[in-house]
């Protein structure tokens, strides 16, 4: 299986400063399977406190890849020498145990920076790691996770924001959900919150698939079918960003995409 991929983001037409960072790696094992790790983060806090926060989480998750990582898939030293017999569940379970513990870290260390600093900084994160055909999905906050085809779209990721509490306790209609001036208010996020419960998400790979992570400056104006109809287009993330920026999108507008 191989993994074509996107990768745009956008400042807006508003914002001193993209908050948004975002990585995508993928590594060769010995029998030619490929590893593929997405991570997108929308940063919040002050100007450039914001960049700070999302962008030293995707570091340490270009730390992890290289040095740990190749450790939860194979007993081999490098992600190039992986053995695809370890390429399975047990792996991705083990990956999800490092990716909790990073969370953790990191949100301890950004709490800190913070409070030395006198201000509150933190950031969401959406992440994907993809093993032969298997996938894990982590998300904290409201960056988005979709998997679509040509024809079908479907939501991975489950926002931790107060309008989709209110959604799920059914005090809150989707359209008054859209125009409420509480929409933006996380109920969790990297650094400015003192407990962190990321999400993870399981599940198999098909051909003809595509999977996109996003910030909610590019979901928040779009309706899903449009995602089907635009994303995997040639210069389709970019096309998506000047559609929600010609509707008043005002945010940091970031999209990576992964197609089977």
């Amino acid at each position: 299986m191989s993994y074509k991929t996107d990768v745009n983001t956008d400042i807006g037409t508003k914002k001193e400063v993209n908050q948004d960072s975002l990585l995508v790696k993928q590594g060769k094992t010995a029998a030619g399977d490929v590893v593929c790790v997405a991570c997108l983060c929308d940063g919040m806090g002050g100007l450039s406190q914001g960049e700070m926060a999302s962008s030293s989480f995707v570091r340490r998750i270009d730390e992890w890849f290289r040095n740990e990582l190749p450790g939860a898939l194979s007993k081999e030293e490098k992600t190039e020498e992986l053995s695809a017999n370890d390429m399975d569940n047990k792996s991705l379970k083990q990956v999800q145990i490092q990716l909790n513990l990073i969370v953790q870290q990191m949100n301890e260390k950004l709490k800190e920076y913070g409070r030395t600093q006198g201000f509150r900084i933190g950031t969401t994160v959406v992440m994907m790691v993809i093993v032969n055909d298997e996938y894990l999905v982590m998300n904290v906050g409201d960056s988005r996770a979709y998997v679509f085809t040509n024809s079908q779209i479907g939501l991975l990721t489950h926002d931790h924001s107060y309008v989709q509490q209110q959604m799920d306790l059914g005090k809150m209609t989707y359209e008054e959900a859209v125009n409420s001036d509480k929409k933006s208010i996380l109920l969790q996020c990297i650094g400015a919150s003192e407990e962190v419960k990321p999400d993870f998400y399981t599940g198999s790979c098909n051909k003809g698939e595509n999977y996109l992570l996003c910030s909610d400056g590019l979901w928040r104006k779009l309706d899903p079918n449009e995602i089907v109809k635009i994303a995997a287009q040639r210069d389709g993330l970019k096309k998506l960003t000047e559609l929600v920026k010609n509707r008043g999108e005002t945010d940091n507008i970031s999209g990576l995409l992964i197609s089977i």
